[in-house]
């Protein structure tokens, strides 16, 4: 068992440096519960820190809308891991040829305000909400190492860190947020200067503050915490779209800004 974790990380890792595009996992290796993909994904974020002398700043929530849910055979979300080398700052301009998929998400980035205690109840929006210290409007770029991600079941997708490839962040916002209700905030995705896409924080759990209390809980179960400072991607609030080599892509939140990506050719 632990070879086969070894193994999928191995195999997962390879992929990502040669950029290679496969079906599915080797069944050789491929983790037959949720328990064992998380594994694999331990050991595919330490290849990833060290290789790249990066480090972990926190998470992102994959699979928050009921319609993927239903897609990919699962019935609650997942989660990966977000890194310092790989988070910029609105307006990144970013060579196309560095992504095997380009799949591009508005989302809200909330941070920790404080460390988050263990409970014996579980967390929800409400009880969640007085530890988070602020909200950053953002992107999430998501790429995967296989030729249709919706065909190869959450564990794959969870060994794999959850897909997660980038994140482009706006201004960080420490008092609107507060006074707004996150499920009916509204997010218009331009590409290239027209309307592509547009949702609201009610696709996201339906709120959210839901899809935080989820990440905080499953961690708990795995014997592990949110802490202060870490940053939690909240998932999709409109849906996916697979950018272009050349695309300029901006995500417009309304009162809390606009967040800008380029792809270069």
């Amino acid at each position: 068992m632990v070879d086969s974790v070894i193994d999928a990380a191995n195999w997962l890792f390879q992929s990502r440096l040669k950029k290679t595009v496969h079906e599915n996992l080797p069944d050789t290796c491929y983790p037959d519960t949720t328990e064992l993909a998380y594994r694999v994904q331990d050991q595919l974020v330490s290849k990833i820190i060290s290789s790249r002398d990066s480090r972990r700043i926190g998470y992102k929530i994959g699979c928050t809308n009921q319609q993927i849910m239903e897609l990919l055979g699962t019935d609650e979300p997942f989660y990966g891991c977000i890194f310092s080398d790989s988070t910029y700052s609105s307006d990144a301009i970013l060579s196309a040829s560095d992504f095997t998929h380009r799949i591009v998400e508005a989302e809200f980035m909330l941070v920790m305000g404080n460390d988050l205690p263990f409970s014996n109840k579980q967390y929800d929006a409400e009880s969640i909400e007085p530890f988070i210290e602020a909200l950053i409007p953002a992107i999430e770029i998501v790429d995967h190492r296989f030729t249709n991600f919706t065909q190869v079941g959450a564990n794959a997708l969870i060994s794999d860190n959850g897909i997660h490839a980038a994140s482009i962040l706006g201004e960080l916002d420490v008092e609107k947020w507060k006074s707004m209700n996150l499920a009916s905030q509204r997010v218009r995705l331009f590409v290239n200067d027209t309307l592509k896409e547009a949702g609201t924080g009610a696709n996201v759990l339906g709120n959210p503050l839901n899809a935080m209390a989820w990440l905080a809980n499953c961690l708990q179960l795995q014997g592990k915490t949110l802490q202060e400072g870490e940053l939690v991607s909240t998932g999709a609030f409109c849906p996916i779209y697979s950018a272009l080599a050349g695309d300029r892509i901006s995500a417009d939140f309304g009162v809390l800004g606009r967040v800008n990506l380029k792809f270069l050719r």
